[in-house]
């Protein structure tokens, strides 16, 4: 039924031109005032009003030969479309930023019982010593990674992921030719206004909470729950399918933002459930998780995954990796360390 509909439709618009090309006709004829030209006029731009539907019983069924060959012709078109503009890259990696000031294993002066430097807001805070090495290194295995190929660059608005990039787009020798993008939605989770107020000890108090909710569904007073993250993460991800469709598209795209949005984009790409997300255990500063292009076009997880067993769905196993296990060129240890900071 719905190939006979399309087809009518088909048949329709070009009846309606050829209507249109013979009231032309009889334009042109009346002026003659001829009754002779007139009458075949008429005649002649019946018929070619009507030929779609002489030719639709001429043929037989939609499932003739000259519909057959439109379809091909349509799913042609449609296929060179979708080759030409629907791209994938060859890699997404994410990375976490590197370590922060502003918790208890970067500062020890203390006023009212707070960090100093946990009283300046998230978004503010600067990478430690450490936090810059970790950024350092992070850009040399991106480098081993990536070589020539080109990349984009997305980041989250906090300084701590600015700064991270800052250091990795060193170890790239056309520093200004990386594509940069601020993405708001790649920033960390809220946990609301309500630490600066208040004594630490009620850190404590609300992540027993979060403990008996489950840290995917809590919402931090004032703040947001993992499944807010969630979703402007899923939002974000709309954005990357889009800019895959253009022409200028990169081999590689690098997301530097937070453990929390790197969890939750990795449950969101790979379909994971709640229970795989309470099984995930924070990404430490300045570690990569890549993303990997197969022969059919999905993507497998080719770093070690922060999770407690068993492993979800989209992770592939090193050892069962036969481009890596069986080299002759490159032993497992040296391909591992394209991977990590180890």
């Amino acid at each position: 039924l719905l190939e006979n509909l399309n087809f009518l439709e088909f048949s329709l618009r070009t009846r309606s031109f050829w209507l249109k090309f013979s009231v032309d006709i009889v334009d042109i004829y009346s002026s003659m005032k001829s009754k002779w030209s007139l009458f075949g006029a008429v005649v002649g731009g019946g018929l070619l009003g009507a030929s779609p539907f002489i030719s639709w019983i001429a043929f037989g069924e939609p499932n003739s030969f000259a519909t057959k060959k439109v379809a091909e012709l349509v799913l042609k078109q449609d296929y060179e479309t979708w080759k030409s503009g629907d791209k994938r890259p060859h890699r997404i990696i994410l990375l976490r930023h590197g370590q922060t000031h502003g918790y208890s294993h970067t500062c020890d002066c203390q006023v009212a019982g707070l960090k100093v430097c946990a009283l300046k807001p998230d978004i503010e805070r600067p990478l430690t010593e450490e936090g810059k090495l970790q950024s350092l290194q992070a850009g040399v295995a991106l480098k081993r990674i990536i070589g020539d190929e080109s990349v984009t660059f997305f980041a989250s608005p906090y300084n701590s992921c600015k700064q991270t990039f800052a250091y990795v787009a060193g170890s790239f020798q056309n520093k200004n030719a990386c594509q940069y993008v601020e993405d708001p939605r790649l920033r960390n989770q809220d946990f609301g206004d309500w630490h600066l107020r208040q004594a630490p000890e009620k850190m404590e108090e609300f992540k027993r909470q979060a403990e008996r909710v489950g840290k995917f569904y809590y919402r931090w007073p004032e703040g947001e729950s993992a499944t807010d993250v969630y979703d402007r993460t899923s939002s974000f991800m709309e954005t990357l399918y889009r800019k895959w469709k253009q022409t200028d598209r990169p081999d590689n795209y690098v997301i530097i933002t937070h453990s929390i949005v790197i969890q939750t984009f990795l449950m969101r790409w790979f379909h994971w459930d709640v229970g795989t997300f309470n099984r995930l255990q924070k990404f430490k500063n300045g570690q990569l998780a890549v993303m990997e292009k197969q022969a059919n076009g999905s993507y497998k997880l080719v770093t070690p995954l922060p999770c407690k067993p068993p492993i979800p769905d989209g992770v592939k196993i090193l050892a069962q990796n036969p481009q890596r296990t069986a080299s002759k060129k490159k032993p497992l240890n040296q391909e591992k360390a394209l991977y990590s900071l180890e």
